[in-house]
């Protein structure tokens, strides 16, 4: 479960505990049904109440985490008004809601009122939910809800979901608040008491099954004897014991004393300090071994302000703390692995390429002060030697730059590939003053990504280019990008030897070379290093080619969702 759909169902439970605590209280009720909405979206909330005619919408309470913001949004949220003149009566008359997650004032302006239109224009409403309230076929009222944070994200489904839980519960507990002050009339005929009891049973089943239901173990205790006085059948399930051994028992009755005396010590902290206190992490003791919980404690109070109950809600977090141990033991464990690759780099590094470079210091010297006495034969011995040392020193380089690529943290910024592109070909172009290549680059090619990493990407990608165009009469590399995919494709381009299409799987493996060293020197390393940057990107590679007609290197990055 989420963290946000976990602080979803806190507080569709704790407004479903405060509805119940105001049931009697109609005046404190409609203050609780704002203010548990508020809290719970974060937004600005207005309760308005059908008239009896169900003409006219009555506002009968308001409420924002912030007063002063309150107090701009009165002169507005507290205007009666006919149904067909207010928000959702403009914009949603036949169903009694309206979800609209981004206010545009251009698209709206004809279908809204003119004060309704400038309210939203003057306080900057970002986006709004309503919600009828419907109960017991009675059309009670609408609870809207305003968006007004620009910095908070746009209001979604699970913003509408939780304003429509809080609005159904609020619709019952106000219905039930109608049915028992009703009930108070009886002497005046107005309805029985055996009535307003029975629709107020309804409402307590309905409010079980809410609090049943929840996935997280809820439980209440006497804010006096803390002793526990209900529990939801998840709250049974983690701890193993029915709730029947539970109901009156105190911690002490249930779990060893250092635990009870933990649990203890918070639940007076809450009571005194009458505010939410939350314990991320809790050890407990159960039937199925030790689980862990974050737990929330919540103060419920009477009218007077005083502590009543105290309302928890726990969350097993056992397989979490587990799923962190484990990555924290696999990540300690990647870690030796790449000082065990970094000292094997090393060991390569300078002890491989010593006793080649004395192989090739060696056979030159023996090529210059022994040539005659070498003859013909013995001085291409040498050269042979001194080639196929330069070689494997070659391939040690490109092992290791394959390894450094494989072990390199990403570090994306924004760059131009462009810019990349033609740093290599002039790297390429100042080491063969002589050769005259065609270079070009085309398109979008602003992105995000790791310069150091991209740089050997195209040093690679531009230097095949250049290699395989040595024999083309006007050779042609170019850098594109197209967005016929649905995301940014880059494409480097050449008109050179090309290569055969059956071979194409081969191209990005290591040492996997498709034109002899005499033809086209390398050491088949370089487009699997390029296959590894791109990967660290998150993208993808591949090639396309004919004999004789040049080649086509295509990549994406994780960044390259077309615009």
């Amino acid at each position: 479960m989420n963290d946000r759909l976990r602080v979803a169902l806190t507080e569709v439970s704790t407004a479903a505990s405060a509805f119940s605590e105001s049931t009697t209280d109609y005046d404190q009720l409609l203050a609780a049904i704002t203010r548990s909405c508020a809290h719970a979206l974060k937004s600005t909330c207005s309760l308005s109440l059908f008239d009896a005619d169900q003409v006219m919408l009555i506002p009968v309470a308001g409420h924002d985490e912030d007063p002063k913001l309150l107090a701009a949004f009165e002169t507005m949220l507290l205007k009666p008004r006919r149904y067909e003149q207010s928000l959702v009566g403009q914009l949603s008359p036949a169903t009694g809601n309206a979800f609209v997650p981004e206010v545009d004032l251009a698209t709206m302006r004809e279908r809204l009122a003119p004060d309704a239109y400038e309210f939203l224009e003057t306080v900057g409403v970002r986006g709004f939910i309503a919600i009828t309230m419907r109960v017991r076929g009675e059309t009670l009222g609408v609870l809207t809800v305003l968006q007004h944070d620009r910095t908070a994200p746009l209001l979604d489904e699970l913003d509408r979901e939780i304003a429509a839980h809080l609005a159904n519960l609020a619709g019952f507990a106000l219905s039930n608040a109608r049915l028992f002050r009703r009930a108070q009339d009886e002497l005046t005929g107005r309805l029985s008491a055996e009535q307003a009891a029975a629709e107020l049973h309804a409402s307590e089943r309905l409010l079980d099954t809410v609090l049943e239901n929840i996935p997280a173990m809820v439980f209440m205790k006497d804010a006096k004897e803390l002793s526990f006085v209900r529990f939801n059948r998840a709250g049974e399930e983690l701890l193993g014991i029915p709730r029947t051994q539970l109901i009156g028992k105190s911690d002490f009755d249930l779990f060893p004393k250092d635990e009870a005396e933990f649990f203890v010590a918070k639940d007076r902290e809450t009571l005194r300090l009458n505010q939410v206190v939350d314990i991320p992490e809790e050890p407990i003791r159960t039937a199925a071994g030790e689980r862990w919980l974050h737990t929330r404690k919540v103060p419920i109070t009477d009218e007077h302000g005083e502590p009543r109950y105290l309302l928890g809600i726990s969350h097993d977090i056992t397989r979490q703390k587990r799923d962190m141990a484990m990555l924290a033991a696999a990540r300690d464990s990647a870690e030796a692995a790449n000082k065990e690759l970094e000292a094997f780099s090393y060991s390569v590094a300078h002890d491989l390429r010593a006793p080649l470079r004395a192989i090739d210091g060696f056979s030159q010297a023996l090529l210059e002060d022994c040539a005659e006495a070498l003859g013909e034969e013995g001085r291409g011995y040498c050269m042979r030697v001194r080639a196929s040392a330069q070689r494997m020193a070659a391939l040690i380089d490109d092992l290791l730059m394959l390894s450094r690529v494989t072990r390199t943290m990403v570090r994306n910024q924004n760059l131009d590939l462009g810019d990349l592109f033609r740093r290599a070909a002039a790297t390429l172009q100042a080491s063969e003053p002589d050769r005259r290549v065609e270079v070009e680059a085309t398109g979008m090619l602003m992105t995000t990504g790791d310069a150091k990493l991209l740089a050997i990407l195209f040093d690679n990608l531009v230097g095949n280019a250049w290699k395989f165009t040595a024999r083309t009469a006007a050779p042609k590399i170019s850098l594109g990008v197209t967005n016929d995919t649905g995301e940014r494709v880059y494409c480097i381009a050449d008109n050179g030897v090309g290569f055969d299409m059956a071979y194409s799987q081969k191209l990005f493996g290591v040492f996997n070379r498709l034109h002899p060293d005499a033809d086209f020197p390398g050491t088949g390393v370089g487009l699997a290093t390029v296959h590894r940057i791109v990967s660290r990107h998150g993208g993808r590679v591949w090639a396309e080619g004919e004999v004789g007609e040049g080649a086509r290197f295509y990549f994406t990055l994780s960044d390259t969702k077309a615009k």
